[in-house]
């Protein structure tokens, strides 16, 4: 018997159980765990962030930008092809595939290099 089972009262070990509901609380819990979460950002970042959104739209010029993507951290590296403001998205194209991504999942951009 494992020793976080041996609590010393036999009378009652063998009748342990779980409800159907306490199973699901405790894997939602777990679940809820493993869930990612960016950091909390002030105002200045945020002006930071749309400035090079902004730029990067009318200057041409790749951006990395990390958000956040069913509780998981994501990152795509291309460039803003449009700024959707009434649907408060943007949609990245990185020359294969067109990512649209909710500004409120976004937690960093920053601009890509040349690497020449």
């Amino acid at each position: 018997m494992s020793e976080i089972l041996d609590r010393k009262n036999m009378l009652w070990e063998g009748s342990r159980m779980f409800l159907p509901e306490h199973r699901q609380a405790l894997a939602e819990q777990r679940a809820r765990a493993d869930d990612f979460i960016p950091p909390e950002l002030d105002d200045d970042r945020w002006d930071e962030i749309n400035r090079l959104i902004l730029e990067a739209l009318h200057s041409d010029f790749p951006l990395l930008i990390r958000y956040v993507e069913n509780r998981r951290p994501r990152e795509r590296c291309g460039f803003i092809q449009k700024i959707i403001p009434h649907e408060r998205r943007l949609c990245l194209a990185d020359g294969r595939h067109l990512y649209t991504i909710s500004f409120a999942d976004i937690y960093d951009v920053e601009p890509v290099s040349g690497g020449d």
